[in-house]
């Protein structure tokens, strides 16, 4: 491999600018989507039987998500870690990261659809509900579009990602217990 496709530069920057993001805009997310749902009224109207909004899916789907939004987190963490040295796994585990953030999106935006389709609600909101997860889906769809076939077959990532990180030597204290 070439000299000037080693390293962290080029496209690779995207992904690891698209990672950085990552914790901030799930940690929003939570906040925006989930802790005011569970802090409103709304989230008795849902997950209460007897309510008109209820649906006994909403509440195992809402924590199904935080529980996902959380784990995405951790993955991100750890897929920036592998970029960051070098380490050889770092493609297949982006590979796979997206490919399974994708295919929860869609399973998500199936179910959430469903759910939302048998509440009395106006249209508008449940067209916009759908919108939201069109939106999320062809976002996930297009990310993997673009970044699969790139780290398959960049000149960048095969001469960066080809070893583990290296091993740092334990450091000895004097400390005794």
């Amino acid at each position: 491999m070439s000299v000037k496709h080693e390293g962290i530069g080029g496209w690779l920057i995207l992904i690891i600018i698209g990672l950085l993001s990552v914790p901030f805009i799930r940690m929003f997310s939570l906040y925006q989507n989930y802790w005011t749902v569970y802090h409103t009224p709304a989230w008795s109207l849902l997950t209460e039987p007897g309510n008109p909004l209820y649906h006994a899916w909403f509440e195992p789907v809402f924590w199904i998500n935080v529980a996902v939004d959380f784990g995405i987190i951790l993955l991100t963490l750890v897929a920036l870690w592998l970029l960051f040295t070098k380490h050889a796994a770092f493609p297949k585990f982006m590979i796979y990261y997206l490919v399974g953030i994708t295919v929860f999106a869609i399973a998500d935006g199936i179910i959430t659809n469903w759910i939302f389709s048998t509440l009395p609600i106006t249209a508008d909101t449940l067209a916009y509900i759908k919108g939201q997860s069109f939106r999320q889906q062809a976002g996930s769809i297009i990310v993997c579009l673009i970044w699969i076939p790139y780290l398959l077959r960049s000149k960048r990532v095969k001469a960066t990602f080809i070893g583990k990180p290296k091993e740092q030597p334990f450091a000895h204290n004097n400390l005794t217990f």
